[in-house]
């Protein structure tokens, strides 16, 4: 099983981590991290918190539609 860890670049088109970790029919767990360090950014708002929520919807919708699921942690990426 590949491991899929999106990061920055939330899109299944046009991804060639995603196109690596699927290649050959390879089973995929993506995941996401949710790490509290975002929060304590000076130029995180509500509404940059709302978009990456909304883009993270967006992206487990369209994993769906593929017949998987997008994993959310929350916590330290490292420890995690």
């Amino acid at each position: 099983m590949h491991l899929l860890w999106f990061r920055r670049d939330l899109r299944l088109t046009d991804n060639e981590i995603v196109a690596l970790a699927s290649a050959n029919n390879a089973a995929v767990l993506p995941f996401f991290i949710i790490d509290p360090w975002f929060y304590q950014w000076v130029d995180v708002g509500k509404a940059r918190v709302r978009f990456l929520f909304e883009s993270l919807e967006n992206l487990d919708s369209n994993l769906q539609k593929l017949g998987s699921k997008l994993i959310l942690f929350e916590g330290n990426a490292v420890e995690t």
